[in-house]
């Protein structure tokens, strides 16, 4: 009888349009209303089924990533960065949550950050919700790679979409595993050229509508560039923003602010009304986000000498000795060592004399929920 069931239940599941839920990009349903799944459901199989039509059912989950470091950092002391403190980060995430909910979304899945930013939201909520929530079953170490490890069990558990709230450094970690899961990035950081600034009510509810809708992938998502680092042929990291070389010997205090320690400089985008290091790409070339192409500056006396603000409340004179445009595919190496590179506003990496490194341009970035799309569609039903 289990032996035949096992066969009935395997023709089902061959002949419906399915597609796993590893993959952010479809979302499809087993009918489990229907009389056939009922019985499978009642009968001794579904033990051993469980995981199965568990991974092809469609639950309306979203993931929120809120990194309890960001607008925390040095910055705070040398520019007048304002600080962020956990109690905000709680009221955004919190609101998130209420706009998920408002879009019915089944379940939101929370990194379980070190201060406790997912229990303090949701231990605030007084409004009668049915959202479920659930925190990763994960080892936290207080660290940048938390982000990291989070998004991939996200992406691996079949997360829908992950609403970032952090700056430009906590994207670029969060990217690193996310994959083609779309990403809601929301400005809470120091330097914010890739988030946008954003009510997160209304992040929660676009991201709710894309889950629940199972709108498609490719039609409301977009691209986005990133750099791959390579050492000696060998791919060691990315970059979504900025790679800056700068004649540090020691990692230190991780953010980066002096621009007469700057030497090179690689954009994504740089605008005149960013701040941070996309800024100084911004007064010497316009680089849009969605525009093919980057920048590749050197830094020194020459060329010509630009303002900019590279931090809240700080603006910096900075030469420029060279510039041109860079291309997607091209492979630029690092010619001033030894040096340290900043990855998106943080020093992060130790360049030894001896060592190769290069930079490449692609649009290899994570995929941005397109908020404005999301929304029309449900204005229309």
């Amino acid at each position: 009888m289990v032996a035949a069931l096992s066969v009935l239940l395997g023709i089902y599941l061959s002949l419906a349009p399915l597609a796993p839920l590893s993959s952010a990009r479809a979302r499809t349903a087993l009918p489990f209303g229907s009389p056939f799944c009922s019985f499978v459901l009642r009968s001794p199989i579904s033990t051993h089924y469980s995981l199965l039509i568990t991974h092809y059912s469609h639950m309306a989950s979203v993931g929120i990533i809120a990194n309890p470091r960001a607008g925390k950092d040095i910055r705070r002391l040398v520019a007048h960065g304002s600080v962020l403190d956990t109690q905000e980060k709680v009221y955004i995430v919190r609101r998130a949550i209420l706009g998920l909910n408002g879009a019915g979304v089944d379940e939101v899945v929370f990194l379980p950050d070190s201060v406790g930013i997912g229990h303090k939201a949701l231990s605030g909520i007084t409004e009668t919700v049915r959202i479920t929530p659930r925190f990763l079953d994960m080892p936290v170490y207080d660290e940048a790679a938390d982000s990291t490890r989070a998004a991939h069990l996200m992406r691996e558990q079949g997360v829908a979409c992950v609403i970032v709230i952090g700056g430009d450094g906590t994207s670029r970690v969060v990217a690193k595993a996310s994959g083609d899961m779309p990403l809601i990035s929301l400005s809470t950081g120091t330097n914010n050229a890739f988030p946008r600034f954003l009510e997160s009510t209304l992040a929660g509810l676009a991201a709710g509508h894309y889950a629940v809708r199972q709108l498609a992938w490719a039609e409301f998502t977009t691209p986005t560039k990133r750099f791959n680092l390579y050492r000696s042929g060998q791919r060691e990291d990315v970059a979504l923003v900025d790679v800056a070389v700068c004649d540090y010997q020691f990692v230190g205090a991780r953010a980066l602010w002096e621009v007469d320690r700057l030497k090179e400089l690689f954009l994504t985008q740089g605008q005149p009304t960013n701040i941070g290091m996309a800024a100084i790409g911004g007064m010497v070339h316009p680089i849009r986000p969605q525009e093919d192409g980057g920048l590749y500056l050197q830094l020194g006396t020459g060329e010509r000498t630009i303002t900019a603000a590279i931090a809240p409340g700080l603006v910096a004179t900075v030469g420029i000795r060279y510039h041109t445009k860079m291309h997607q595919g091209d492979r630029l190496p690092v010619t001033y060592t030894p040096a340290i590179l900043a990855l998106d506003g943080e020093r992060e990496i130790v360049v030894k004399a001896e060592d190769r490194w290069e930079v490449e341009l692609s649009w290899e970035g994570p995929r941005l929920l397109d908020i404005e799309k999301v929304m029309e569609a449900a204005r229309k039903g």
